[in-house]
């Protein structure tokens, strides 16, 4: 394979990768084919700019990797605009990391932990009015979100065909395969993918155990600090109360009727789905309002940054699920979530074709034989 050279100057690089939290930025940075910036190179960037970028090759793609400095849609659109200021050649920018997922999507398919959602647009949930007896989403044509670009909306309805899809899934497990030996990360087991019901508190399920959870019985009620802060297993959460789903079942070796089978090829692997994600600065962590919501918007997935990126950048959301946006969500997942989000992108990126600009570089040398690369 000829090599792929560098680009001479910070506006050739048209795809940024940005990720909220290092588990994120990690996992991205792990997938880079290659690093721009090393032995002491560096393109630089434009005054003013305060990111922290890693510049490098994933596939035929020269990327700008951006950690945010936290998380929310105030820090993702200070982000984007910086971006802008130092590579204004930027032409699509991609969200990448960890989401709360919405156990079912609009079509009626399954989500597990470790699934990837890509957006086709984003929602944002916060922006409202919150009258004394509920909140209305402002929903105008003035007040939404605007759509993807020609570019954006063209390709997401390409690689959400079957075959690009297809292609895309299978890319996504490997990469995620191979980046979990890399970091010696375990799957964490369908066993430790619970769904509970919705209306089913997270919260001391013995009333002896805590006097405030005792007298917790609708959504409104409070439960104790202790409680938000601890596992199911310490709160005894009953598995009574867990949602039946045939993934699961599957995985676990059974047919739809208990009855074992050895049929359980790619059951584990992480599903692709497309469609509306929920963009806010409140974490869901509740099971009723997040199905509300689903209902009422159509979302498949919550984070909290691409509402604050969509105006900015052309932006798509790729991020991979690691709770049920309910009040039981953990930790557990976040790594896994992280790898196969990565995974993802680079598998996305493989779909992604580039401008004639940039294959006019190749016969352009290699930055190590330039004396001054950086615009």
């Amino acid at each position: 394979m000829a090599q792929i050279p560098r680009p001479r100057h910070r506006n050739d690089f048209e795809i940024a990768l940005i990720c909220a939290l290092r588990i994120e930025h990690d996992a991205v940075e792990a997938l880079l084919d290659e690093n721009y910036e090393t032995d002491g190179f560096s393109y630089g960037k434009a005054p003013g700019d305060h990111n922290a970028y890693t510049l490098g090759r994933i596939g035929n793609h020269h990327v700008v990797l951006v950690q945010m400095p936290g998380m929310g849609k105030a820090y993702a659109a200070g982000v984007a605009s910086s971006l802008r200021t130092s590579f204004d050649g930027i032409k699509l920018g991609i969200l990448v990391g960890i989401c709360g997922g919405v156990p079912n999507t609009a079509e009626g398919a399954e989500t597990l932990l470790g699934d990837v959602v890509i957006s086709t647009t984003v929602i944002q949930i916060d922006l409202g009015r919150q009258y004394p007896h509920k909140f209305v989403r402002k929903d105008s044509l003035e007040e939404n979100l605007g759509r993807p670009n020609s570019e954006v909306r063209a390709f997401l309805e390409k690689v959400s065909g079957q075959l690009s899809r297809q292609r895309v899934k299978d890319r996504t497990a490997y990469y995620s395969e191979e980046l979990c030996k890399e970091k010696r990360l375990e799957y964490p087991g369908v066993e430790n993918d619970k769904l509970y019901q919705p209306q089913y508190r997270h919260k001391h399920q013995l009333q002896s155990s805590c006097t405030v959870c005792a007298q917790c019985r609708t959504i409104d009620d409070e439960v104790c600090e202790i409680a938000l802060n601890s596992s199911c297993m310490d709160l005894m959460c009953d598995d009574r109360y867990l949602v039946s789903r045939n993934r699961i079942i599957k995985a676990r070796g059974l047919s739809s009727d208990g009855i074992p089978t050895t049929d359980t090829e790619g059951t584990r692997e992480p599903s692709i789905h497309f469609g509306r994600v929920a963009s806010g600065d409140t974490v869901m962590k509740c099971g009723q309002h997040r199905d509300d919501i689903a209902e009422r918007e159509k979302v498949i997935a919550f984070e909290m940054e691409g509402a604050g990126m969509w105006e900015c950048l052309p932006t798509v959301v790729i991020k991979g699920v690691c709770d049920y946006a309910d009040s039981h969500k953990s930790k557990k997942w976040q790594g896994y979530a992280a790898v196969t989000a990565a995974a993802c992108t680079k598998a996305f990126l493989g779909e992604w074709r580039t401008t004639g600009r940039r294959d006019a570089l190749a016969d352009c040398p290699t930055v190590q034989g330039m004396a001054n690369p950086a615009r």
